[in-house]
């Protein structure tokens, strides 16, 4: 769980603490969340409820830093390339930049979070669905071209777009 730290005190939480029941936000005990509400968690409540709850916003929030982050690393090599997965250099939904993602020579090192996101989400399910039994979570952090691993803030933002793709899974 991303969440285990109270959100008011930031104490260390157990997995049944208390929560907030419209966003699900984790509570030491009533006290906190009476505190945390009166803090301001009230003008945040909805938002987060919308987002998906706590889990799912607080992912997501990631998720688009490590973007940003690893789109502003990258800026200096990725200008007038192309993503090699949907062939534009801006993406069409999220508008992020480019990266450069692994050793691939040429145009082919160059894509978006998003594209490679997209992408291990498809190889993952269709993994799971032929029951393989090998890493099928490796594809999150390889490159399906040169076999290279991800590295840096790269592989930092796929980590953030894995999790959030999975985080609403039910633990098994």
């Amino acid at each position: 769980m991303i969440l285990t730290t109270c959100a008011a005190c930031a104490a260390p939480l157990a997995h049944n603490a208390p929560r907030c029941v419209r966003c699900h936000v984790r509570y030491c005990d009533a006290t906190c969340q009476h505190d945390h509400w009166r803090r301001g968690h009230k003008q945040m409540c909805k938002k987060i409820h919308r987002g998906g709850n706590a889990e799912q916003y607080y992912a997501d929030k990631k998720y688009k830093e490590a973007v940003a982050v690893a789109v502003e690393a990258c800026a200096e090599d990725t200008k007038g390339q192309t993503c090699y997965i949907c062939t534009q250099a801006l993406h069409w939904k999220t508008k992020e930049g480019l990266v450069r993602m692994c050793a691939c020579r040429g145009t082919a090192g160059f894509a978006h979070v998003s594209c490679l996101a997209e992408q291990a989400k498809i190889l993952v399910a269709d993994a799971e669905e032929r029951n393989l039994d090998d890493d099928k979570f490796e594809r999150w952090y390889t490159c399906g071209l040169c076999e290279q691993e991800h590295h840096g803030v790269v592989r930092c933002a796929l980590g953030w777009a894995c999790w959030k793709t999975y985080v609403g899974r039910p633990e098994t």
